[in-house]
């Protein structure tokens, strides 16, 4: 289904599940009940044998956090937290011992990364509380025991065990990656409440369940996961403070900007459209309203707290446009291009036309009066049924997508 509650080319407010964290004094929790709850998680290395891991690699998911760029960038105490807290997660316990020395915003940091890098620990709760001094947190699993675990992991498998063998049949990065951004595009609808399961893989991979920016990017980590892609969720912010997720993949070359909630536009005419703009694009390309600002996170008492500085993204031979032979220098060429997909268009009965441009007075050019009007000229020229057709201005700086729309009469 598609995004009906978001209007695309406009600023959301995509707020997202991390802003939910909190680091409250608990003082409910007394030693006593800390220490009778807390069991092994914090002793626990990464080889040990968890409740959870048989259950976990039912779909085929195998990755150690241990492997993640973002585990790699913490300081030897953050590393034992982000340890602490999966192996709890991993074994239902509802206490972490924190190591000592760690200030609220690092515990802030590892607890938002344990629950952004982790797609797999789709029970781990939104929310944390600091107990008994600082010296634990406090977790929740959204309510749920081993049971209702395995059984909704068996609901992500019949979807995961599908999609990965359509990937292995594929002999590039790019084409498994097109194969992911497809689907989670296609079967999901954006939402931008966080409550619930809705920025997890559960609601990702069962159709018709709602999905937040956050569910959109794990969904996508969790299939490269298995497929042995690398990738991360990063975060940004727009102007308002309002955050989003999404992913940086790493395709054939380099690292590349990946973003499925962004993929996923309203439209009027076509349920089966799918967005480009963001798929495999270098830093340059990918500023706009929510993709700012990256990997800095306002908490609730107005502290930023920075998680990690990811890889730099700036290659663009597998972005969308540039692979497709869809990217144009010169206004002619874009303008022949245009007309040529219009005309294929209007034979399918479909509605979208675009191409990228490599400048922005290309871009304001070929989306300007001018044009528009000589392409709705050659639209209507086509057929008796093409009403009008629609100028869709991109939302992102730098990626010069110039995109019409067909309408046509009922």
């Amino acid at each position: 289904m598609k995004a009906l509650k978001r209007i695309a080319g406009i600023a959301m407010a995509m707020t997202m599940a991390c802003s939910t964290f909190t680091t409250l004094s608990a003082a409910a929790y007394s030693e006593e009940a800390l220490s009778t709850a807390y069991v092994t998680a914090s002793e626990a290395t990464a080889d040990s044998k968890n409740l959870l891991d048989d259950v976990v690699a039912s779909s085929g998911y195998k990755t150690k956090y241990t492997t993640r760029y973002a585990y790699k960038k913490l300081t030897s105490s953050e590393k034992k937290l982000y340890q602490r807290i999966y192996n709890a997660a991993m074994n239902l316990n509802p206490t972490v011992s924190i190591p000592s020395g760690l200030t609220e915003n690092q515990i802030f940091k590892v607890y938002t990364l344990v629950f952004h890098q982790e797609p797999q620990l789709f029970w781990l709760g939104t929310t944390y509380n600091v107990g008994y001094e600082g010296k634990y947190i406090y977790v929740n699993y959204h309510g749920m025991g081993l049971s209702d675990i395995e059984d909704l992991q068996k609901d992500i498998n019949k979807t995961v065990k599908s999609l990965i063998t359509k990937a292995k049949k594929q002999t590039t990065t790019y084409s498994k990656l097109k194969i992911f951004y497809d689907y989670i595009i296609l079967n999901n609808e954006f939402v931008q409440d966080n409550s619930g399961l809705n920025s997890t893989v559960y609601n990702a991979f069962k159709k018709g369940e709602p999905l937040q920016c956050a569910g959109y990017a794990k969904a996508i980590q969790y299939l490269c996961d298995i497929s042995g892609i690398k990738s991360m969720v990063v975060q940004g912010t727009n102007e308002k403070g309002d955050s989003h997720a999404w992913n940086i993949v790493y395709c054939a070359n380099g690292y590349y900007h990946l973003d499925a909630t962004w993929g996923d536009p309203i439209n009027d005419f076509d349920e089966k459209y799918i967005q480009y703009e963001h798929f495999l694009v270098p830093d340059k390309w990918i500023k706009n309203y929510t993709h700012f600002n990256i990997n800095e996170v306002a908490r609730a008492n107005g502290d930023t707290v920075k998680l990690f500085t990811p890889p730099s993204c700036t290659k663009t031979t597998y972005n969308y446009f540039v692979k497709n032979k869809k990217n144009y220098s010169s206004a002619s060429a874009a303008y022949s291009a245009l007309k040529s997909q219009m005309k294929t268009a209007v034979k399918n009965g479909t509605s979208v036309v675009e191409v990228r441009v490599t400048s922005k007075n290309l871009y304001t050019s070929l989306t300007g009066n001018t044009y528009a009007a000589k392409l709705s000229k050659y639209a209507k020229s086509l057929s008796k049924d093409v009403e009008k057709i629609k100028v869709h201005k991109t939302s992102t700086k730098g990626s010069y997508i110039v995109h019409y729309d067909i309408v046509y009469k009922d």
